[in-house]
C-alpha cells in the first residue's frame, strides 16, 4: 500500500453514508480528509474537516475552496440524490433537484478545484449500475449518472495528466437507496446489499490500486483497468 500520510482529500457528501465510510478508511490510513456537505454528520469524525456546501451553488462551492489551502492529491465526486419514477411519472421539482445535484454539482466541483489538484492527482466519480443498465423506473437519476460519466470522459481529454477512476455501486444499505420506497423491508428481502463501510472498503481499495472502474455485475464486484 502506498504511503497515504498526510495527503489530502476532498470528498463531495462525506457526511453520511458512502461519503463518510470512506473519509473515514482515508483517514484511517493517514490522510486529511475535506467533507464538502450541505449537511452536518450525525458524529464529527477526528482526521475529517467538515465544510458547509451546497454543490449546485458556484457560490458555495467556490467559497469552500477558497476554505482549502493544501494542495489535493485525491477529489472525490461523492454527492447525490435520487428520485424514482418513469419518465412519465418524475415531476419538474424532483427533475430539477436531481440534475442539480447529481450534474452541476459535478461541473462546479471540477471547475473550481481544478487548479487545487495536484499534476498527478486522482479523481474518483462515485456512480451507479443505474447508468449502465439504463433503469427506466429510475429516469432522471440514471439521467444523471449517464450524464456524469459524460463529464468523466471530458476531464480525462481536457486533463490527461489525472488518474480518474469511476465506480459503478450495486444496492448499498443507504437512505439514498432507500428514498421513495413505500416499504423498504420488502425491497431488502429482494436485493442484496452491501454496508456502507463495505462500500467505503471497496473504493479504498480502487483509490489504493492501479485500477480505473470497479463495476456491479450480477451481484459482484469487478476491478476493470479500462
Amino acid at each position: 500500500m502506498r504511503n497515504l500520510k498526510n495527503k489530502i482529500a476532498v470528498i463531495t457528501g462525506a457526511s453520511s453514508g458512502i461519503g463518510e465510510a470512506f473519509a473515514k478508511r482515508l483517514v484511517k490510513a493517514g490522510m486529511k480528509v475535506y467533507s464538502l456537505s450541505n449537511q452536518q454528520p450525525k458524529k464529527k469524525v477526528s482526521g475529517i474537516i467538515y465544510l458547509q456546501c451546497d454543490v449546485t451553488s458556484e457560490k458555495s462551492v467556490k467559497s469552500a475552496a477558497l476554505k482549502i489551502k493544501d494542495k489535493i492529491d485525491l477529489l472525490v465526486n461523492n454527492a447525490g440524490v435520487m428520485r424514482r419514477g418513469n419518465l412519465w411519472e418524475i415531476n419538474e421539482k424532483d427533475y430539477d433537484l436531481v440534475m442539480q445535484v447529481n450534474l452541476k454539482g459535478i461541473w462546479l466541483i471540477y471547475k473550481n478545484f481544478i487548479t487545487k489538484l495536484l499534476p498527478k492527482a486522482i479523481v474518483m466519480q462515485v456512480n451507479s449500475k443505474n447508468s449502465l443498465l439504463f433503469k427506466e423506473d429510475t429516469f432522471v437519476y440514471t439521467l444523471s449518472k449517464i450524464g456524469s460519466m459524460t463529464i468523466d470522459t471530458l476531464v480525462k481529454k481536457s486533463y490527461p495528466n489525472l488518474n480518474n477512476k469511476i465506480v459503478f455501486f450495486g444496492p448499498v444499505d443507504t437512505g439514498l437507496e432507500w428514498q421513495g420506497y413505500d416499504n423498504p423491508e420488502e425491497q431488502r428481502k429482494t436485493k442484496i446489499f452491501i454496508s456502507p463501510d463495505e462500500a467505503g472498503e471497496l473504493l479504498f481499495e480502487l483509490f489504493n490500486s492501479n485500477h480505473r472502474q470497479l463495476v456491479y455485475r450480477q451481484g459482484k464486484y469487478k476491478f476493470l483497468d479500462k
